[in-house]
């Protein structure tokens, strides 16, 4: 168990582990610790959102919240999705699509899907800071919370969304970082889904099943085209899966503080 955890850590963040095991079937049991990776990425983005917003306000601590995240991970999700954009829509045939996938290039698709990833992370979480403020105070909501249920159910459930579709979908080639995630067994299963499960109850009570039905609709989208695109996924299709995923449940969590529902 530790050791699958290491690897999980190792593989999704820049926090040193040590040597983790990444060869074999690590990675499969290293899956059942994806969403709880989550939580050192949600948790590494409040901390710095805290600092920055009491120092410069809620659109500092917004750009530097996503900053945060962007660097304990290395950029790896914001890195698939752009090559996924570039490389599903940016090729005639399979074999192109698959091609452009692995040119470390940043094309005209993937430039935009970027820029709006992070352009909406960032007005998501100003949004959500400067509305708690204004709430909290004239008596209402904390700001702090509202902020850190954006990034903890957003980060966590994001780091679901590869493992569903490693599940559903074949790998696209013979070789890369598509192979390396198989389906979870039951035990490993059961670990996610109770991550998951958990943290959307603890960020949106009553209202998680919202952020689940988020979640899945940017996934069964991405399934679907990586499907018919290219034949399964890549290590850059699952990075996508956890970028696209991570701003829809932060989205669904921000519409759920701005109604006044959590």
């Amino acid at each position: 168990m530790i050791g699958a955890l290491r690897a999980a850590v190792g593989f999704l963040t820049r926090v040193p582990v040590g040597a983790a095991p990444y060869s074999g079937s690590a990675l499969d049991r290293a899956g059942a610790w994806f969403p709880l990776v989550g939580v050192v990425v949600g948790s590494a983005g409040l901390g710095v959102w805290w600092v920055a917003d009491g120092l410069a306000g809620p659109l500092v601590g917004a750009v530097a919240a996503v900053l945060a995240t962007v660097i304990v991970t290395g950029a790896l999700h914001e890195d698939g999705l752009a090559d996924t954009a570039d490389g599903l829509w940016g090729g005639a045939t399979r074999e192109r699509r698959l091609e452009i996938m692995r040119d470390s290039r940043l094309g005209t698709y993937g430039a935009l899907a970027l820029a709006g990833d992070l352009l909406l992370r960032v007005a998501v979480l100003a949004s959500v800071g400067i509305g708690s403020a204004e709430g909290f105070a004239d008596g209402g909501s904390d700001a702090f919370a509202d902020v850190a249920r954006v990034l903890l159910a957003g980060h966590v459930i994001g780091r679901a969304a590869p493992l569903v579709l490693a599940a559903w979908l074949p790998p696209a080639r013979t070789d890369g970082q598509g192979r390396r995630l198989g389906r979870l067994g039951v035990v490993d299963s059961l670990v996610a889904a109770a991550t998951v499960l958990v943290v959307a109850v603890l960020a949106a009570g009553w209202w998680a099943p919202v952020l689940l039905a988020a979640a899945a609709v940017p996934v069964l989208g991405l399934r679907r085209a990586a499907r018919r695109r290219i034949g399964g996924v890549t290590g850059d299709v699952l990075g996508a899966g956890v970028a696209l995923t991570t701003l829809a449940v932060a989205i669904a969590v921000a519409a759920l503080v701005q109604e006044d529902l959590l």
